[in-house]
């Protein structure tokens, strides 16, 4: 199984974040892929290919959200996988996590 994760954007269907979302997966991809992901004002992000979630992975989807909402850009996350509902839930973060549908 890879160990990292793809950000696949078309021009008319929202992003898809698949692999795995974790600690040895996101190092240092910040910045770079924050941008590919907030270019729209009202942007709806597919979680549904992520395999694999840990805290760091969770708490990089909360530094998206953040980092969005100064650029005045509204994100929402659809189609989670069990693993991060539970991992938010389990880290009290689950309202502060924008999950749509």
């Amino acid at each position: 199984m890879p160990t990292h994760f793809t950000i696949q954007t078309f021009a008319e269907e929202k992003p898809t974040i698949s692999g795995q979302l974790t600690r040895q997966s996101i190092a240092g991809k910040q910045e770079k892929n924050f941008s590919k992901l907030t270019k729209a004002t009202n942007q709806e992000i597919d979680l549904s290919g992520i395999v694999k979630i840990d805290t760091a992975g969770l708490a990089w989807l909360l530094a998206l959200f953040e980092f969005a909402e100064k650029k005045q850009i509204q994100i929402s996350y659809s189609q989670p996988p069990i693993e991060l509902v539970k991992l938010a839930k389990l880290s009290g973060v689950d309202k502060l996590l924008p999950i749509s549908g």
